[in-house]
């Protein structure tokens, strides 16, 4: 299989989602730590808890559910958006409910946010991040040359197996790799609200608004999956935003209320 040219204009698509993937989450740590008086320690534990809720606990879920209803979940969409919607928000907001409710001290609006920059963040270095790293390097590679020689090296059945994996990176429209970043601001941006509810939550002894943070993270994952099975990516980000933006002003208003 011939290997492509990886346009200058999905390299460039690569960069913005890694820098908005590490500058976004590092930014708003100083902010936090500057402007707001936050602590740096709830930043790390949104971190904590993002490894443990969600890439041991609820990935550990999702593999026994998957060996017992797989074909099932593979085989509806719907069934599979509703499945990984209820997941990620049981087992992301109740890591954002206990961390805050026993770890971070003193619980606070900074505080809050400077949690919600860890759990956002960490999130978006790692899936978003780690990802553009390997995407630049391999367009890095295809452009020069190297990869082609690498290729050249491997059996023909391994050589075209692996073109086949990496021609995404030349047939995929440029557009579409900056999609990532515009992601991770928005996920960011819903992560430091959803913060913000539970905070008010344990604040108010109001648990309307952590039903509230359940509910958007819900809603905004599982509309994520259908929209992705019919819809453009562009599609499914605008939709994102607008729920964020909803959750934005149910956190603000959150936030006035006595």
């Amino acid at each position: 299989m011939t290997v492509g040219m990886v346009p200058g204009a999905s390299i460039a698509g690569m960069v913005f989602s890694l820098v908005v993937s590490f500058a976004l989450p590092i930014g708003l740590f100083v902010y936090a730590k500057k402007k707001l008086g936050a602590k740096a320690a709830p930043f790390f534990i949104g971190c904590g808890v993002f490894f443990v809720m969600v890439l041991m606990l609820e990935a550990a879920i999702h593999r026994i559910v998957f060996q017992l209803a797989g074909e099932a979940l593979a085989g509806s969409v719907i069934l599979y958006a509703v499945y990984g919607g209820l997941m990620a928000a049981l087992f992301e907001e109740t890591g954002r409910y206990i961390a805050m409710r026993f770890l971070v001290k003193p619980m606070d609006f900074p505080n809050a946010f400077m949690y919600g920059a860890g759990h956002g963040g960490v999130e978006a270095m790692l899936l978003c991040g780690v990802a553009s790293i390997s995407n630049i390097a391999s367009a890095v590679m295809i452009n020069s040359g190297t990869m082609s020689a690498q290729l050249a090296t491997l059996d023909a059945e391994k050589a075209a197996d692996t073109a086949a994996a990496l021609s995404a990176l030349w047939t995929t429209p440029s557009l579409t790799f900056f999609a990532g970043g515009v992601e991770r601001i928005i996920a960011v941006v819903l992560h430091l609200s959803l913060s913000i509810l539970v905070f008010q939550s344990i604040r108010k002894k109001a648990p309307m608004e952590l039903v509230r943070a359940y509910l958007f993270h819900f809603v905004i994952d599982s509309l994520s999956v259908l929209l992705s099975a019919v819809a453009s990516v562009w599609v499914v980000e605008l939709v994102a935003a607008l729920v964020t933006g909803g959750a934005v002003l149910m956190a603000r208003y959150a936030c006035m209320e006595k």
